[in-house]
């Protein structure tokens, strides 16, 4: 894979919005379901995804092998083909099992969001209140509005509804400690 050495910066709260080095790129996505697959890669819930799971997103069905080579035909190489046009390379990682994204050179914001809260919740667990405020203090200027909004299926609703109750559960657990 060839990596560029500037960041690729994926925005996911808020909006949807993938830009090198200030200049926004992937906006003419082939179709809806290239663009949503990629997005729900994206999700800091799931780091990986089984083709089974994607099946049932997909269609509500089951793996099967006739589902795997469709999913490769129709969404994978079309979906690299799209990725290395517009950013020079494809962060696509596939196995036997099912698919990620690799992150290096590329910065999500929900990834961001998501580690900064389970920093500040391991900080506050290790009764490090000052600490976890910094941290849930960070998390909350980082979400600057819902995952994805607008953009239907199963792992990103998912997704948006997990990072919008952390969102809230970090909000007034940093109000309770900073109470006290």
């Amino acid at each position: 894979m060839n990596i560029p050495d500037a960041t690729l910066e994926i925005q996911t709260l808020g909006r949807f919005r993938i830009s090198v080095n200030g200049e926004t790129v992937a906006t003419g996505w082939p179709d809806e379901t290239l663009k949503l697959f990629f997005c729900s890669l994206l999700s800091p819930l799931d780091l990986y995804l089984t083709w089974d799971r994607i099946c049932r997103s997909l269609w509500d069905v089951p793996e099967t092998r006739t589902d795997r080579h469709r999913i490769d035909g129709e969404i994978i190489r079309p979906l690299n083909n799209y990725l290395i046009k517009e950013f020079g390379f494809t962060p696509l990682v596939t196995g036997t099992d099912g698919i990620r994204i690799d992150r290096k050179g590329i910065h999500v914001d929900a990834m961001e969001f998501y580690s900064t809260v389970l920093e500040g919740l391991r900080e506050l667990s290790l009764n490090n209140q000052a600490a976890a405020i910094k941290k849930f203090k960070k998390a909350d200027l980082l979400y600057t509005g819902t995952y994805l909004p607008g953009m239907p299926g199963k792992i990103i609703t998912n997704t948006r509804n997990e990072l919008g109750s952390l969102y809230r559960t970090v909000v007034m657990a940093a109000s309770d400690i900073a109470i006290r």
